[in-house]
């Protein structure tokens, strides 16, 4: 680790010595803030598939396995089989007949990249064993292109950008190739396939005056090589999001963000971390990972990329948390 990434994480470390909680909107046990850093010279590039592969979050599967994935939440109009309702809707399930005709069109879909895409791979992301996403990638034939579609992730965390964390959108810059955004005649029809299927809804926490309910598809994404397909899916699919951060919130609305009715709650420490991040990186990034029920926040700053290269080292606080479920 190069001396200026060790001398801010080491910064990081004693400013969080004494604990310091943040809760996230329905997550009422509130998680611990935690320093995080990302050795460039040893991991490499940081990007969310690498961080996902450093946490262990994936694994490669099937495609056959993916397929099931798919459809489970859509077959049984469920987020997670965690979840058992006492209020669903019979009007809102599907009927059998729609039901395996949707099943025969996934089966369509799987045969269609089978046949057509080369060195197809399916690969699954997973926190823990409540939640799982699937995709399915591989290269358009006569081409440098990739391609990869995933499912929809149902986020059961109400919306809290830029009510308790101010940020805007973050996208890096990258030249645009008019070419290579010219659709192939395979790409056209896996469109066409992913359009008919349209949206499901799906339950996620409902009773307890929840009411909470998400829409199930399939997206497709696209990049110059398969790790590039898969963040740009990963990124269409709702389990990443990526932030330019502008304001951290000491509380928002409703009272989530850090925790200042906790007893051993003391404001001078927060107002150091935050003055600390803004001040020693001019600019801070969310990176915010969704599995369902799951959130993990990284809020980083660059510490040594002067040479603009793919080893840059990375520092901020981490938080890992869970949505609340208390009917």
């Amino acid at each position: 680790m190069k001396p200026e990434t060790e001398q801010r994480l080491g910064a990081l470390e004693v400013l969080l010595e004494e604990e310091i909680r943040y809760s996230l909107p329905c997550h009422e046990d509130s998680a611990t803030l935690e320093p995080y850093a990302w050795d460039g010279t040893i991991k490499g590039k940081f990007t969310p598939l690498n961080l996902i592969k450093s946490e262990g979050w994936i694994i490669e599967t099937d495609p056959e396995v993916a397929l099931a994935n798919w459809l489970w939440p859509e077959q049984n109009g469920l987020a997670s089989s965690l979840i058992h309702l006492y209020n669903k809707d019979p009007k809102k399930n599907l009927d059998e007949h729609t039901k395996n005709h949707r099943y025969q069109q996934y089966s369509n879909l799987l045969k269609l990249l089978t046949k057509k895409i080369k060195k197809l791979q399916a690969f699954s992301f997973s926190y823990n064993s409540h939640y799982s996403l699937s995709v399915i990638v591989g290269r358009v034939p006569d081409s440098q292109r990739w391609i990869c579609l995933s499912s929809t992730v149902p986020q059961e965390t109400p919306k809290f950008i830029n009510k308790l964390i101010h940020c805007s959108p973050y996208k890096e810059e990258k030249k645009s190739n008019l070419e290579a955004e010219k659709l192939s005649n395979i790409e056209k029809t896996i469109n066409n396939m992913i359009k008919e299927l349209g949206e499901i809804m799906i339950y996620g926490y409902y009773d307890g005056g929840y009411g909470h309910i998400h829409y199930h598809s399939i997206v497709l994404a696209s990049g110059d090589s398969q790790e590039e397909a898969i963040n740009n899916a990963l990124l269409k699919s709702g389990l990443v999001e990526i932030y330019k951060l502008e304001k951290i919130m000491i509380q928002g609305d409703g009272g989530w963000g850090f925790s200042v009715d906790d007893r051993d709650f003391d404001q001078d420490n927060v107002t150091n971390l935050i003055k600390f991040l803004n001040t020693m990186f001019p600019k801070l990034l969310l990176y915010r990972f969704c599995f369902w029920d799951y959130e993990h926040l990284y809020i980083l700053g660059e510490t040594d990329n002067y040479q603009q290269d793919s080893s840059a080292s990375w520092v901020g606080v981490a938080i890992h948390s869970q949505f609340t479920y208390n009917p």
